[in-house]
């Protein structure tokens, strides 16, 4: 009940904080700006399977703008993309955002069947320790609806680091990172590593 309670506070306050960033059309990011971000995120913001940097690629442009305003203010705490994030102005961020949420998205290859398997149960109804769906937030297919990001595709490596740094983080001031929290200290190791599995998969 307290982590619904919290979902749906989370969802009603983002979706208004996510309704000021809408993208208007936008010129193309210069090279120099694509190239900063290509050395972790890759070309076309799609990054290689074993690396732990999120795919861009896919991604909604409202959430890649929320997140690097929030890298530069501090709300998320990361040193080096703070750092990144300080040197952008609001129109780079806005470019950046329509050009990442513009690129197909590729998605990782199936490795584990069995693993992903289970991490397909556990996306789709939720975990035996009571963790909800992960579908019931960020869609059926991990796509993402506001203010929840997209899921699928990323590395399973840096989806496992997320949910691990969502369970032990001892707070968030941000309720959308509360709520995940609540999600997060119901999955067992296990369940992190066979949810990310599937989700690397997923177009």
């Amino acid at each position: 009940m307290q982590t619904a309670f919290l979902l749906r506070r989370a969802s009603a306050t983002l979706a208004l904080m996510l309704a000021a960033f809408t993208i208007a059309a936008a010129a193309a990011p210069s090279t120099a700006l694509l190239q900063r971000c290509a050395a972790c995120h890759g070309a076309t913001g799609n990054t290689a399977a074993a690396v732990l940097y999120p795919n861009l690629a896919g991604q909604s442009a409202a959430y890649i703008e929320l997140q690097l305003n929030n890298f530069r203010s501090g709300e998320r705490p990361h040193a080096q993309m703070r750092a990144v994030a300080e040197q952008l102005t609001g129109p780079d961020m806005r470019e950046l955002a329509a050009f990442y949420a513009a690129q197909p998205v590729k998605p990782q290859p199936s490795l584990e069947a069995a693993l992903e398997q289970q991490g397909r149960r556990i996306f789709e109804h939720g975990s035996t320790g009571g963790a909800p769906a992960c579908a019931s937030c960020h869609g059926p297919q991990g796509h993402g609806q506001a203010p929840f990001p997209r899921i699928a595709s990323q590395p399973a490596g840096y989806t496992l680091e997320q949910l691990k740094v969502y369970r032990d983080a001892p707070k968030f001031n941000n309720p959308l990172a509360t709520a995940m929290k609540q999600v997060a200290v119901k999955l067992g190791d296990a369940d992190m590593r066979a949810v990310a599995a599937y989700l690397a998969t997923v177009r």
